[in-house]
């Protein structure tokens, strides 16, 4: 494959530029900016650490494509883990490629993963405006479907055993009555900073509220407005996203290697 093309793909309907949240970066970051350069290598990653791109130089990867950026703001000073990494890169031509929040509100995207893991019916998004003006399809505004052996309606405390068994997880950290019906859920695949949103939601019938994190001052205004709200970890929700966004581009260059750098989830649980 040549470099114009994957960069196209992920530019116009992988993971559009458009659908980014803030002002961070996106596009190529790092190496050969050349479209015409040809790539037979290419992996995927949540993150740029050492280990992820050791093992880009050991296995001869082109491109690496990562959902967090190499550096996320403009350097006033070199650190001494931001050398490391720019040596090993320094140790072989390749470019990286940095998603951020636009795999959060694309078609396909974290907040859409979420929702079909969950086994959630999709009505509507939930739509926020940027910070140049654009309206992003951030959040995904579900309903419930009821598993076959299921007779009585969706409570809170069926939707957390439904996250811990299909997310593989042993502990979430939620708010709200473990009883409480739950007939409407607002999904966003990432972290919401304004919270705002939650107000938004109670006002469209939500009585529900997953993302990948949320601090004490907002899980308290959540039980104030009498809103459940659940915290899947970053990690489970993106490294699953990452992996599908590896089986389309394995579908789509069939004959060039895709990788999918699995790193360790760096927070443990006691």
């Amino acid at each position: 494959m040549f470099l114009e093309e994957i960069d196209s793909l992920l530019r116009k309907r992988l993971s559009p530029e458009e659908f980014k949240i803030n002002n961070e970066f996106y596009g190529l970051q790092y190496g050969n900016q050349n479209l015409n350069s040809v790539l037979k290598k290419v992996m995927l990653t949540t993150d740029l650490n050492l280990e992820s791109i050791h093992f880009a130089i050991l296995n001869k990867i082109n491109l690496i494509i990562s959902l967090r950026s190499l550096i996320n703001k403009p350097i006033d000073c070199f650190n001494k883990n931001l050398i490391n990494k720019l040596s090993l890169l320094s140790r072989y031509p390749l470019s990286i490629f940095v998603l951020n929040s636009s795999l959060i509100a694309v078609e396909g995207g974290i907040s859409d993963m979420i929702r079909e893991i969950l086994y959630l019916n999709l009505d509507k998004t939930f739509d926020i405006i940027n910070l140049e003006g654009n309206i992003i399809p951030i959040g995904r505004i579900c309903s419930p479907k009821i598993y076959p052996n299921q007779k009585s309606p969706l409570k809170l405390e069926d939707l957390l055993n439904r996250i811990k068994i299909n997310f593989e997880l042993d502990k979430i950290h939620f708010v709200g009555n473990l009883k409480k019906k739950i007939t409407k859920v607002n999904i966003i695949g990432g972290v919401f900073p304004d919270i705002k949103y939650l107000e938004e939601s109670i006002n469209i019938g939500c009585d529900c509220f997953i993302s990948c994190d949320f601090n004490y001052g907002q899980a308290l205004y959540a039980r104030e407005l009498d809103l459940c709200l659940i915290k899947i970890p970053h990690y489970s929700c993106e490294m699953k996203t990452m992996k599908r966004l590896c089986n389309i581009l394995s579908l789509e260059f069939p004959y060039d290697d895709i990788f999918l750098y699995e790193s360790e989830n760096p927070i443990n649980v006691f």
